[in-house]
């Protein structure tokens, strides 16, 4: 069954995309009750024709109009570059503050930037997403605004539920949840890249080095959050004494795995503010 409610996007690249799939697998949202908004218009054809999502207008004033008029909720799923333009075309737009409110997947943007631009007419919440959504697994985090209520947050947490994980975050925390989920999947590919390349190199096909390293990858995963126990720990039950794999952790080790890992997360994080503090 669906919510009721009709949700638009600024925005359709990958991430939009990425929600939108989610929300019709979910059953969250018919395709009716979904709008959508963006600079291409092939993108616009793309959502249409393989989407059936109608409800499409192009950018600019006009078509954000178009949404504000008819959305209980507008999803801002646009780069950080890009913000300060179209908050002021949406500014001065009739938002209905008792009946909408927008989502905020914009990377660095805090929310209290958003609503002094539209100058508090419209309650906002945060969230963080990442890619994985299309099948279902994502991992997000979501932070309301000063003027979001537990409902909207609440609401918000129980769409993006639907594509995955969520976590309810102080909103000083929401940029380190984007350095771990936001960007993880790339790092995590890059791992099965490397693990498949090293199959190969010891003579396994490619497709089944790669499946053989995804789905590794997948179940070691699943141990984790299914087992509760600390990673550690099923790392220490994998390497026997004087086994292949203790050789293995202690090559990574030797090349600074953990370490490199950890300095990944927090460039990550600091590249982000970098980015939003040149966008406001």
């Amino acid at each position: 069954m669906t919510l009721g409610k009709k949700i638009g996007f600024i925005g359709a690249g990958q991430m939009g995309e990425a929600i939108i799939r989610g929300l019709l697998h979910s059953g969250l949202f018919a395709s009716d009750e979904i709008y959508a908004v963006d600079a291409s218009s092939s993108r616009l054809e793309y959502l249409k024709d393989n989407l059936k999502v109608c409800n499409i207008a192009s950018d600019g004033k006009k078509g954000y109009k178009y949404l504000v008029d008819n959305c209980d909720i507008v999803v801002f799923s646009i780069k950080p570059q890009v913000l300060k333009e179209v908050l002021g075309s949406l500014k001065d737009l009739d938002w209905d503050r008792e009946k909408q409110f927008v989502i905020s997947i914009v990377g660095g943007i805090n929310t209290s930037f958003i609503e002094k631009y539209l100058m508090d007419k419209v309650p906002v919440v945060r969230v963080i997403p990442n890619t994985p959504m299309l099948v279902n697994a994502g991992a997000s985090g979501v932070a309301g605004g000063k003027t979001a209520s537990e409902e909207h947050t609440e609401l918000t947490l129980k769409i993006f539920g639907a594509l995955g994980l969520t976590f309810h975050v102080p909103e000083n925390l929401i940029d380190s949840v984007m350095a771990i989920s936001g960007c993880g999947p790339a790092y995590i590919y890059m791992l099965i890249e490397a693990m498949a390349d090293g199959g190969v190199e010891l003579g396994i096909p490619r497709n089944i080095a790669q499946t053989l390293a995804a789905q590794t990858v997948m179940g070691s995963a699943k141990m984790v959050l299914e087992t509760g126990e600390h990673p550690g720990r099923l790392k220490d039950n994998v390497c026997s004494p004087g086994g292949s794999t203790i050789a293995g952790v202690r090559t990574l080790e030797q090349g600074k795995f953990r370490g490199t890992v950890m300095n990944a997360v927090e460039a990550g994080k600091t590249k982000m503010e970098e980015v939003a503090e040149k966008s406001k």
